[in-house]
C-alpha cells in the first residue's frame, strides 16, 4: 500500500493539482485545499525517503518533521481564516518559516539521493522533476509572505489584478521566474525581492543542467 502511494507518478500528479489550484483558486477554502495538497505531497516524499532510500530520516528526525508540519499547517489555518486578526502576521510568518524549512530540507534530502544515484529508472526522473517543481513552490511561499506584508514590492501591469489573489500571483510569478520566461506582467520592485528572483532563476538553471541532465544521461546509457 505504501509503495503505491509513494510512487513518484502519484506524487507528481498531486503536486501539479496543488499548483493549478494555487493559480486559479479564488477563495480561502481553495487555498486551504492547496495547503492540504502540498502537505500530502511532502509527507509522501518523506515516507518514501524514510522507507525506500537508506533511511534518510532517523526515527527521531521523522517525528520532529511531522511535528513541524503540524505546527505549520495549524498556523496556516489560523492565518488564512483570520481566526486571530491581531496575530495574523505572526502566524503567517511562523507558517511560512516552517514550510520553507520543511520543504527545503525535504528538497535537499531528495536531491542528495538523486545526485549519488547510479542506477536510474523512469521513476527517478519523475522524482527529479518533482524536486525541480519544489524550487518554485518554496519560492512561492516567500513571495506570498512578502506580498502579504508589503504588496508594493511587486508591480503588476495587468489591469485585471483585482480578480487575482496574492497566492495566485505568488505561485504564477514563482514558476515564471523558475523557468526564466519572464513575461514582464509582474515586476519585482523591492531590493530583497529582486535578489530572491535572481537566486531562484539561477537555482532552476543550475538544477536542470546538473541534476536532471545527469540523470537523463545515466538513464539513456542504461537503456542502450
Amino acid at each position: 500500500m505504501l509503495k503505491q502511494w509513494t510512487n513518484p507518478y502519484i506524487i507528481l500528479i498531486i503536486t501539479v493539482i496543488g499548483i493549478v489550484i494555487a493559480i486559479v483558486g479564488k477563495n480561502t477554502f481553495e487555498l486551504f485545499f492547496v495547503n492540504v495538497t502540498f502537505l500530502a505531497t511532502i509527507l509522501l516524499i518523506a515516507l518514501r525517503n524514510f522507507y525506500l532510500h537508506d533511511r534518510v530520516y532517523s526515527d527521531k528526525r521523522l517525528k520532529v518533521f511531522f511535528v513541524l508540519v503540524l505546527i505549520g499547517f495549524l498556523s496556516d489555518v489560523i492565518a488564512h481564516f483570520n481566526w486571530l486578526p491581531d496575530f495574523k502576521q505572526l502566524f503567517l510568518a511562523i507558517a511560512t518559516s516552517i514550510k520553507i524549512v520543511v520543504f527545503g530540507y525535504e528538497w535537499f534530502s531528495t536531491v542528495k539521493i538523486l545526485a549519488y544515484r547510479q542506477k536510474v529508472t523512469s521513476q527517478t526522473i519523475v522524482l527529479a522533476i518533482i524536486s525541480y517543481v519544489f524550487i518554485g513552490i518554496i519560492w512561492s511561499f516567500i513571495y506570498f509572505f512578502i506580498w502579504q506584508t508589503d504588496p508594493h514590492s511587486f508591480k503588476i501591469s495587468d489591469l485585471r489584478e483585482y480578480e487575482l489573489q496574492p497566492w495566485n500571483l505568488a505561485m504564477y510569478f514563482s514558476l515564471i521566474t523558475l523557468t526564466t520566461i519572464g513575461y514582464g506582467d509582474i515586476i519585482p520592485t523591492g531590493r530583497w525581492v529582486m535578489a530572491l528572483v535572481n537566486f531562484e532563476a539561477m537555482a532552476g538553471a543550475i538544477y536542470l543542467t546538473v541534476i536532471v541532465a545527469r540523470l537523463v544521461s545515466l538513464y539513456g546509457n542504461s537503456e542502450s
